[in-house]
């Protein structure tokens, strides 16, 4: 009997103890369940994103940040690491003036050249005609070509009369532009991954335009990096033509011309003769204003003269 009373009491308490343990899984299930039918949170999506130098703001973005992050939103370590491992990125652009004896020969000259060498004239502004012609041609080319093409270009001057060669690295802006663009990537990823799991039109519509602004940084942020590339693959050559002043005359303008002086003697003279001959054409128009009075004025001198001798 007391055998039968233990195993009566440990079958109770194994009954017991399994009721606890279904209990608390099915409490456990409930409590969760709300959790999953609940409303999940959306990404913060700011309404500007910073922008890297030399870029255009004002677009959207989502911007994550914490310490030790950089501005891509990747860590330091981690764009520092990318920045030594990538080209640089160098923009090449050279300014030259040149004094040309035939500017036109030049120009095409220069057309001939540049895409030869796989490059391709910008635009070309001419000014003044014949020999007083002068051009400024804008040129890009491939930068391994660059210098070899302004060593042809200073070849077919006469005379260069200014030379300008700088560069932009631009290497640390397209690093950051890279990290900013997994960065947008990856959250454009979780925001799809959202929209999936939308359960009401609500959340969908608040999904779908977080992931308009992140597109829409995206297309920038891959823009701007093609023109960095583009930019740093082709450099720009501009060139002013000038032609070659004329030689100085042995006698300047200004200076002393004997023959100058006695044609202008020559056409004083003249113009002297002709003020006489135009006094003698008015003297005989006016002979019947004049003539009475002057010999009115004889026979008066006469007369006096008659009556001062009788005395």
């Amino acid at each position: 009997m007391v055998s039968l009373s233990r195993r009566m009491i440990t079958i109770g308490s194994g009954l017991i103890a399994l009721v606890v343990v279904v209990s608390i899984l099915l409490f456990s299930q409930t409590q969760m369940m709300p959790e999953t039918a609940s409303t999940f949170p959306l990404p913060t999506v700011p309404a500007a994103m910073p922008m890297a130098s030399g870029g255009v703001s004002g677009a959207p973005a989502i911007e994550q940040r914490s310490a030790g992050y950089s501005t891509g939103g990747m860590p330091v370590e981690q764009a520092t690491g990318d920045a030594n491992a990538v080209d640089r990125l160098i923009i090449k652009t050279a300014s030259l003036a040149l004094e040309a004896p035939d500017v036109a020969a030049v120009e095409r000259a220069l057309r001939q050249r540049v895409e030869a060498l796989g490059g391709f004239v910008v635009s070309v502004q001419t000014y003044g005609t014949g020999a007083e012609q002068s051009s400024t041609v804008v040129l890009r080319v491939p930068v391994e070509r660059f210098e070899a093409l302004l060593s042809d270009i200073e070849g077919l001057a006469r005379k260069v009369l200014r030379r300008s060669v700088s560069g932009e690295d631009v290497t640390e802006e397209y690093v950051d532009l890279e990290s900013r663009l997994r960065n947008l990537e990856a959250t454009n990823t979780r925001l799809l991954d959202l929209l999936a799991r939308a359960q009401t039109v609500e959340e969908a519509l608040k999904v779908n335009q977080a992931l308009t602004d992140i597109q829409g940084q995206i297309e920038w942020t891959k823009g701007r990096m093609q023109y960095l590339e583009q930019s740093a693959a082709m450099s720009t050559i501009t060139v002013e033509l000038v032609p070659v002043p004329p030689p100085t005359p042995v006698i300047a303008e200004d200076g002393w011309q004997p023959l100058e002086v006695a044609r202008i003697a020559l056409r004083r003279l003249i113009e002297l003769g002709q003020n006489l001959a135009n006094v003698v054409i008015v003297l005989l128009v006016w002979t019947p204003v004049w003539l009475p009075v002057v010999l009115l004025g004889f026979w008066v001198w006469r007369r006096v003269g008659r009556r001062s001798t009788a005395a």
